[in-house]
């Protein structure tokens, strides 16, 4: 009785173990099953943004220091420097230049009226954008031509640099109003 009683217990045993690996989740790969292939693509175009906080920076020349010394330009919330942001897909440098070769001039002033654009100069005062500075001394003077002012800075979003500008126009001019663009120029490469 003893052998017949083992006999059955080890053939549900059996039975239960080969019941608990037909349902086993392991089988499921058994299982029909159908796929499909999607084809994803992307068009990037190459972008590059220069952004500048302020449009506007001048000075006032009321002293003989100023005339003697010069003057860094300030925005109108006096902030000496103008910060500026790149943010580009890939490598670039930046250029700098005048819109023209002279300020233009408003006032009652007659004589001596036509100030160059070199009487303005140009420094590069921060740069987090992972190139170098392109200027060749502390104070540039503008010029018409395209000047490097960073070369070669790194790709990605909002890296900033900012630029300083000075005046210098000595004894030279007549009292007034002077004015002239100065262009920055943010290129891939």
């Amino acid at each position: 009785m003893k052998k017949l009683l083992l006999s059955a217990a080890v053939a549900l045993a059996a039975v239960s173990g080969y019941a608990q690996t037909s349902t086993s989740p392991t089988n499921a790969a058994a299982l029909p099953s159908d796929r499909s292939n999607v084809a994803v693509s992307m068009c990037l175009s190459n972008i590059i943004e220069l952004n500048p906080p302020r449009d506007q920076m001048g000075a006032i020349f009321n002293k003989s220091s100023d005339y003697n010394n010069g003057e860094e330009l300030k925005d109108p919330t006096g902030n000496p420097s103008s910060d500026f942001t790149v943010s580009s897909n890939r490598n670039f440098n930046i250029t700098i230049n005048a819109a023209a070769p002279n300020f233009s001039y408003t006032g009652s002033g007659t004589g001596n009226n036509v100030m160059p654009c070199t009487v303005l100069s140009y420094n590069l005062a921060s740069n987090n954008t992972g190139g170098t500075d392109g200027t060749s001394s502390p104070w540039t003077p503008l010029t018409i031509a395209p000047a490097p002012l960073i070369n070669n800075g790194t790709y990605g979003a909002a890296k900033t640099f900012a630029v300083k500008l000075k005046a210098e126009p000595g004894w030279n001019f007549t009292g007034g109003s002077y004015a002239v663009g100065v262009i920055l120029t943010a290129t891939q490469l």
